[in-house]
């Protein structure tokens, strides 16, 4: 159905912007104290908004980002990629929190994820249930480096594997989570397998990296208090990890426009 409208009109309803206002490369984060930092270094910001937030800008004289913030849960990732693709976008970058499932793990670490598995309900709406939500190979291939050299200079560890999307918090039982791990996955968290499924519908190339944000398979869930250095190592690696991606999307082989 929204194929049938003018691109340019769905992209004012849905982001208060035109469709030239956002950018081919995107950085989609949850909330906006994820990426303070970067946009203060943004020149020429132009902030939007309607459905979705967000604010465009030069990194560089001529790298123009787009970043959008306060987008969560598999239902509003999986509109907002789709709707993305009628403002041109080709590459869709996203960072969030997730729970580790893998021994060793410690709260800040990185996650990159490779396989997501389906089990949120927004993805069935854009491919067959026995599709599986993967990665864009050639993001992942050029974000992995520049994610293990910020990891090693900050004091974090990078985790490359296969995660699992849920649509429910209540859910995450000792016992689900330690199917979970046991069949090898990462991490479990709330969007990677709607981006990943919607972005590969629409052809558009998306990839996702995130922090540790609680372990509840060792007592530190999102429902249990972490330590004073534990919230500062978690505040630090969102910095740090946004400083990745950016500098990923800087590098990338097209990114001046």
């Amino acid at each position: 159905m929204f194929a049938k409208y003018d691109p340019e009109r769905i992209i004012k309803r849905v982001f208060g912007a035109t469709p030239d206002q956002i950018s081919s490369t995107v950085l989609i984060v949850p909330a906006k104290g994820y990426i303070a930092e970067l946009v203060e270094q943004l020149q020429q910001p132009q902030p939007f908004g309607t459905w979705f937030t967000g604010v465009s800008g030069y990194l560089e004289d001529n790298l123009y980002i787009t970043v959008l913030d306060n987008i969560r849960y598999a239902p509003g990732i999986a509109d907002c990629v789709y709707f993305l693709q009628f403002a041109g976008v080709k590459n869709i970058f996203y960072t969030g929190a997730i729970g580790g499932l893998a021994k060793w793990m410690e709260i800040g670490d990185f996650v990159l994820a490779k396989d997501c598995e389906r089990g949120d309900g927004a993805s069935g709406y854009f491919a067959s249930l026995f599709e599986r939500a993967c990665v864009c190979t050639e993001l992942a291939r050029h974000v992995q480096p520049i994610l293990q050299s910020v990891a090693d200079e900050e004091g974090y560890r990078l985790f490359v594997g296969d995660i699992f999307t849920t649509d429910s918090l209540a859910a995450e039982t000792i016992e689900f989570l330690s199917a979970l791990s046991e069949k090898g996955f990462m991490g479990i968290e709330m969007e990677t397998s709607a981006l990943y499924t919607v972005s590969h519908a629409v052809g558009i190339n998306a990839v996702a990296a995130h922090i540790v944000s609680d372990l509840p398979l060792e007592g530190k869930s999102l429902f249990d208090d972490l330590t004073k250095k534990e919230k500062e190592r978690r505040a630090s690696a969102h910095s740090a990890i946004i400083r990745a991606l950016t500098k990923a999307i800087m590098t990338l082989p097209d990114a001046a426009e």
